[in-house]
């Protein structure tokens, strides 16, 4: 559970991927993701999926990409199975290769999608998501509340895991019986997790409240974003990639596997 949010906690460096704008690595992981969803061809998905190994391995982040990857073989499998399950029973075949690899890309793309954006979340801090979002004339209150849960939504997933050990040292039982039977068993898990959820909650209310969050329209940061030379090079670099990715898919027939 914890694994596949690792994508989505800051890792702190000072790589080139780390010191770019990060409006420039919002729109990288937005040019991985489209063009995902765009192509459902294996080949284009392991083109992405290898910029995206790159420019991890390039800001020293791989090690937690990886993990984010491995932590998502189970919903990546249950994709895999869904999609040839169905797929199967509308075709009234289930040996046929084309369902075999029409099912596989489909939870292949999965990985791109995943991925995509955890080369900017673990690239950049929670104070640049909140001036990237302002610049983008997005309101501090939304983006306070996206960036809040970006941050506390791994440090959850920590502690369900926590709950879940300690849980299981006092001798609860949550890989036997039924779906039913392994439900009624989290209850004693979901119980703390809940009581810790309200908890962080109440502590941050009281934190924006002494700190008079909100008493202000106009928020101002200690340090503002500011382009550089590299950072417009790679803009347009970025931006020419989107610009032949997307025309590509609608203007160009492309022959790939």
């Amino acid at each position: 559970m914890a694994a596949i949010l690792e994508g989505l906690r800051f890792q702190p460096g000072t790589s080139f991927i780390h010191r770019l704008d990060p409006r420039v690595k919002l729109l990288i992981s937005s040019t991985l993701l489209i063009t995902a969803l765009l192509y459902s061809e294996i080949t284009v998905t392991s083109i992405v999926i290898a910029v995206e190994a790159a420019l991890s391995a390039a800001s020293r982040t791989l090690k937690r990409w990886a993990r984010t990857v491995y932590g998502a073989i189970p919903l990546i499998t249950l994709v895999f199975a869904m999609n040839y399950i169905f797929l199967s029973l509308q075709a009234g075949a289930f040996t046929d290769p084309e369902i075999i690899y029409r099912s596989f890309a489909a939870a292949y793309r999965l990985i791109g999608f995943l991925a995509s954006f955890s080369i900017f979340f673990l690239t950049t801090t929670p104070e640049e998501l909140g001036m990237t979002f302002t610049k983008l004339r997005i309101p501090y209150m939304y983006s306070f509340a996206l960036i809040s849960a970006i941050r506390f939504t791994p440090v959850l997933a920590e502690e369900l895991q926590a709950i879940i050990d300690a849980q299981r040292a006092r001798g609860l039982e949550l890989d036997k019986g039924g779906p039913i039977t392994r439900i009624k068993r989290y209850v004693p898990v979901l119980i703390p997790l809940i009581v810790n959820v309200l908890r962080r909650s109440y502590e941050l209310a009281e934190a924006m409240e002494v700190k008079c969050f909100g008493a202000s329209e106009k928020r101002t940061f200690l340090r503002e974003l500011r382009m550089r030379s590299i950072d417009y090079v790679v803009l347009v670099i970025t931006a020419l990639c989107l610009a032949v990715s997307i025309s590509a898919r609608f203007f160009v027939v492309l022959q790939v596997p």
